[in-house]
């Protein structure tokens, strides 16, 4: 019967135009009544009193509005914004009617539709209510904008209800309908409503205490002007320019970050609300810091070039209006970065007292109420409960009695001589009711058919169907909360009617069903409110960290300052309480995730912009607290949102707690016995969790991690051999679902395959075959991995006869099979060496040599498994490479010698987001040599325009520059630097292949005794060895003499070596050919490159890391140039 009802309400234009003609009226014409001789006073009051009554109805009727417009709704909605309204529209009448102070019940029901019909005509399509509604003539904003400042400017809340109404159509309008609100708080440059919101402000400190409800909702309606600030600039600019405004905030939140902690129990009920509120109003007053944060960090990146005049000097850099700007931030700063405002935060907002009994016993409250209900519609007895009531409880009747335990209890009292049928349920459900009625009273319910049928009842959705969004504050930070709707309960109740029928001697039931549900949801609003509470401190933490990461922030040095270890105990202390109250028993326990997430969301803050701080015990609490909640959250149903998010926030916690530990363990061994116990401990916990398939990934990666950098082999490896279900894992390479993950199993993988038990797990599980089938149709940037992970599992197997067959099969796989992708990476970039050498046609090649470096990693995957094959299983090799070997020797020649020329760009655009990031870093290898300073000209984005580049690179071909002197025109970045490194690993493993090929020829001669030229493997010419040469001795020369006083870092160091170990090996590869063609070493390049090696030796003499390359160097450099005279040998 009610939806029909609704349904006549949301479609019936008589009615519609019935409720229309009430409202539709303006102050004028209502103030006119009481002047009008035809009117009584009785009459106008009767007229007050139905429009008081139709601007309720329209305000519930509009409360259920959906953005997505139903067809039964869409009639209502269209005829509330209709500009075409006769006497007057709605939204115009309702403007109108704010201003009729005779009655304030008017003021305010017009005041909440019209914040509600703010909100229909934002989401509602232009072309359904054509014009906008809200846009009023002048003369009706000036009597709106003149009401509201009478409202605001009170000295005392004469009628609270009035202020706060008014305070939410603020809210309201800036979210949903700037331009109205733009035109109501902007007079000609005035701004009356802004100052009588900064008087009233001041106001805050009795307002705390007494009456927080209501600056709740001036800080909601600030809150929305920050939300929308590229809306209201100038509106924000007035109120910045109230230093006032700031110490208020900043007062608030120091009263309530020193708030003691409390106990649910020990609250009258407005104190919990008072407490409740308090909450919200730091929780929004911390997210106003975190907008204007953000705002004044964009405001700093649009002005970074400095403003030199003297006034700009003067301002610190910046302009004179982006100064007045900034000038407000130390205030916020103060808010945000203080160490002891942090500090008293964390402290009251991270304890949460959650009483799961509050919620028991409403649900027992309930279970009782039930249950008496079931015996009197058993009866036939409805009393006054609603329909849909009593249709509720007799299908859990109906369920409830279909039940085992309620059938045994049912033959345990036929056997005791007790009757069948109606009677025997009739005295089963008695019997429950006092047990029921004795758990309410402390008397717990012993194990037996009771205690089942007492978990159905709490289990049931019947006070569940009557939980509802909480509407109290319309834009409430804690507004998210569902309570339970008590006032509807009592109305299907008929609660009112008890006491006039023969329900009266059971009132006491009902009653206090409702006591225990208030209860309950005093409970959940104060929870909800200290939750919103603590999101708000992340936010401004996360906020901070995110600031912190740019060398030029202003908060750079506040947060250096802003970690107090001490911070973590409390905080894990604070998670460990909050875990003692979680039950996957009762749905209250969601609210306590939401909680539990939060509080790993701030410790995960903490970590992130404070790492180098933490000590290593630190880190250890932070896994210990992590493998607790993961263990207990396992439990839990895994397809509830909250437990996937918890769990997803822990494993997050534990990555970067391992990342710096891996991190300092590196270079301190202090705490590692207790880190790699712990992790021990952590590995069959993080097992588990890959049974949830949400967080896969990451308990994968954690588990990677954990292995690779904290854990010895002999340690871990027992644990995931016991615990890791490895045929799954390897499985979900072959589902075409879990694409996604195959990048991250392959990582895993490639970790287990570096142990030789790990590598014959792999081969026994199907490792292999499972690739195969993945290379068919592969991911993008999985042929890499994969060969990674097979050239790791040869490396570990060693060379025994034992896995010849799994080495055969890799190499008819890779060598036959799919020899086409083989050649396709050792082409890679495309090289074209074509004879016309005019400029422009070379010009046309090289926009033609483009790559990425994803793929040039994956050509040196390729480059190693030949390797490893080459050298590990040389006679598998050559009896498999018997036809095709010519073949890759001439394409790895190929594409050497591309590299050797160094003379032109390689067009190699920053794609994925870690490579953009690197982009914008700059130069680690400082080198104007070679292919860095090639790389600096074409490891550019996508958005850099070509024809500079291009012009770029024909003016290093028409200066026919050396690659000594090539200095471009780019300049140098990470990236860059990274591609340059990522090419010379290439040069080396394609000079360690052409090496292992000549020695295996060598080793054929001596075998034989003579050459045999017919069958000698293709070398590279020497100039194209001496072109590497003279890009190792440019590059590290130059590194070395820019680096004669501070120490070379690790990764500068690794480049050394390897760019020496390039030059020795092209050393042993032109000897090879000079041996073997008799090709002697000419005059003019002999004379050049002792010059520029004794340059080397002179700029190496300091480093004493090079020392051993260098011995090897000078002893090969001694065979290929024996002619040289003793002066000038290189010694």
């Amino acid at each position: 019967m009610g939806e029909i009802i609704w349904d006549m309400l949301l479609c019936d234009s008589s009615i519609h135009n019935t409720l229309f003609r009430v409202i539709c009226r303006t102050a004028e014409s209502l103030e006119k009544l009481y002047v009008s001789r035809l009117w009584e006073p009785t009459e106008i009051q009767g007229l007050e009193a139905a429009i008081c009554s139709v601007l309720d109805i329209l305000s519930i009727m509009l409360s259920d509005f959906s953005k997505d417009f139903s067809s039964g709704s869409t009639v209502f909605h269209q005829a509330m914004m209709s500009s075409t309204k006769k006497p007057c529209p709605i939204v115009t009448s309702m403007i109108s009617l704010i201003s009729h102070f005779r009655n304030p019940e008017i003021q305010v029901g017009a005041t909440r539709l019209l914040s509600m019909l703010c909100i229909i005509g934002d989401h509602s399509p232009p072309y359904l209510f054509g014009t906008s509604c809200f846009g009023p003539e002048d003369k009706q904003i000036a009597d709106f904008r003149r009401s509201v400042y009478n409202v605001l400017s009170e000295q005392f809340l004469w009628n609270e209800n009035l202020f706060v109404a008014v305070l939410k159509l603020l809210t309201s309008a800036a979210r949903y309908q700037p331009a109205f609100l733009i035109s109501v708080l902007d007079d000609k440059g005035k701004a009356e409503v802004l100052e009588a919101l900064l008087q009233f402000a001041k106001r805050s400190d009795d307002l705390i205490n007494s009456n927080p409800r209501v600056w709740l909702n001036v800080l909601n309606f600030l809150q929305a002007l920050w939300q929308g600030a590229s809306q209201y600039t100038d509106i924000l600019k007035q109120l910045r320019s109230s230093g006032r405004l700031w110490k208020e905030l900043s007062k608030y939140i120091n009263i309530i970050a020193k708030t003691k902690p409390f106990s649910f129990q020990t609250l009258y009920k407005m104190e919990a609300q008072s407490l409740a509120y308090k909450y919200q109003c730091q929780a929004v007053i911390l997210e106003i810091v975190a907008c204007d944060m953000f705002l004044q960090r964009k405001l700093q990146l649009l002005n970074q070039k400095p403003d030199l005049s003297k006034e700009g000097i003067e301002n610190g850099g910046f302009s004179g209006n982006v100064a007045k700007e900034l000038c407000h931030f130390k205030d916020i700063l103060s808010l945000s970065c203080d160490q002891s405002i942090l500090g008293d935060l964390i402290q009251s907002s991270m304890s949460f007292d959650y009483d799961n009994e509050v919620t028991l016993r409403a649900k027992i409250a309930a279970s009782l109420f039930a249950v008496h209900v079931m015996g009197k519609l058993a009866t036939g007895d409805a009393g006054s409960l609603s329909v849909s009531l009593s249709k509720k409880i007799h299908v859990m009747s109906k369920k409830l009695s279909a039940l085992p335990a309620f059938t045994e209890l049912a033959a345990q009292y036929s056997q005791q001589g007790y009757s069948g049928g109606k009677e025997l349920d009739l005295l089963i459900l008695s019997d429950l009711y006092y047990h029921l009625q004795g758990e309410l009273e402390g008397r717990k319910i012993e194990s037996g058919p009771y205690k089942e049928l007492s978990y159905y009842l709490l289990d049931s959705d019947f006070l569940q169907s009557y939980r509802s969004k909480s509407s109290e504050d319309l834009f409430s930070p804690a507004d998210h909360v569902y309570l339970f709707n008590t006032l509807q309960i009592k109305t299907d109740m008929g609660l009112d009617l008890w006491k006039y029928s023969q329900w009266k001697p059971f009132e006491s039931i009902g009653e206090r069903m409702l006591i225990c549900i208030q209860e309950a949801n005093l409970m959940l609003l104060l929870s909800s409110s200290k939750l919103s509470a603590l999101r708000a401190v992340v936010s401004v933490l996360s906020l901070n960290q995110e600031e912190s990461t740019e060398d030029k922030s202003p908060t750079k040095r506040e947060m250096s300052k802003q970690l107090n270890p001490s911070w973590i105990d409390h905080i894990c202390r604070c998670f460990h309480s909050t875990l003692k109250s979680l039950s996957p028993v009762f749905y209250s326990s969601e609210t306590i995730l939401h909680f539990l997430a939060a509080q790993v969301e701030l410790l995960l803050s903490l970590l992130k912009s404070n790492y180098k701080m933490i000590p290593i015990n630190k880190h250890l609490l932070v896994l210990e607290t992590s493998a607790l909640g993961l263990r207990m959250l396992n439990d839990f149903i895994p397809s509830v949102a909250a437990v996937q998010r918890t769990m997803k926030l822990l494993l997050m916690l534990l990555l970067s707690s391992l990342e710096c530990i891996s991190f300092n363990l590196h270079s301190d061994n202090i705490g590692i016995t207790e880190v790699r116990n712990t992790c021990l401990r952590l590995l069959p916990v993080l097992c588990n969790c890959l049974g949830n398939s949400e967080n896969y990934a990451l308990s994968l990666t954690v588990i990677d991690l954990m292995i690779k950098h904290c854990l010895v082999p002999n340690t871990w490896f027992p644990i995931l051999q016991k615990h890791l279900q490895i045929q799954l894992l390897i499985q979900k390479l072959r589902d075409k679902d879990s694409l996604n993950l195959v990048p991250i199993i392959l990582k895993f993988l490639l970790t287990l395959s570096h142990v030789k038990e790990g590598a014959e797990m792999l081969l026994i599980s199907g490792f292999f075959p499972s690739l195969k089938l993945l290379f068919e149709k592969p991911p993008q940037h999985i042929w890499g991995l994969g060969l990674s992970v097979i050239t790791s599992m040869i490396h570990s197997l060693g060379e025994s006869s034992t896995y010849l067959d799994f080495i055969d099969s890799v190499i008819n796989y890779f060598f036959k099979e799919k020899v086409y992708l083989i050649s396709f990476y050792l082409n890679n970039p495309p090289v074209d060496f074509a004879s016309d050498d005019r400029p422009d046609r070379k010009r046309a090649r090289s926009q033609k040599r483009q790559t990425t470096l994803s793929s040039l990693k994956e050509t040196e995957n390729t480059l190693v498994l030949i390797c490893v094959l080459a050298k590990n299983h040389r006679s598998s090799w050559v009896k498999a490479m018997k036809e095709t070997d010519s073949q890759l020797r001439e394409r790895s020649i190929h594409l050497l010698a591309f590299f050797s020329q160094a003379t032109s760009p390689l067009l190699c655009p920053p794609l994925l987001k870690e490579e953009i990031d690197s982009y914008r870093n700059p130069s680690f290898v400082r080198s104007r040599n070679a292919w860095f300073a090639l790389s600096a000209l074409g490891c550019v984005p996508h958005s850099r325009s070509f024809s500079d580049i291009s012009n770029k690179t024909t003016a290093l071909i028409l200066e026919d520059q050396s690659t000594e002197n090539t200095t471009g025109g780019g300049s140098s970045t990470y990236f860059a630097d990274t591609v340059g490194v990522q090419i010379y690993k290439i040069s080396f493993l394609l000079l360690k292949y052409l090496l292992l090929e000549a020695k295996g020829a060598a080793k054929r001669a001596e075998e034989l005794g003579f050459v045999d030229l017919a069958h000698f493997p293709e070398l590279p010419m020497p100039e194209i060895l001496h072109g590497l040469q003279n890009q190792a001795i440019a590059i590290v020369t130059e590194i070395c003499d820019a680096n004669k006083i501070k120490l070379i870092q690790p990764e500068i160091q690794s480049l050394c070596l390897l760019l020496l170990q390039i030059m020795e090996m092209s050393l042993y590869l032109e000897l090879c050919v000079s041996q073997i063609c008799g090709i002697r070493p000419v005059l003019g390049h002999v004379e050049g490159f002792s010059k520029e090696v004794k340059l080397l030796i002179k700029a190496t003499e300091k480093h004493a890391f090079l020392k051993a390359s260098m011995t090897e160097l000078k002893r090969i450099m001694s065979l290929v140039f024996p002619h040289l005279s003793k002066a000038e040998r290189f010694s």
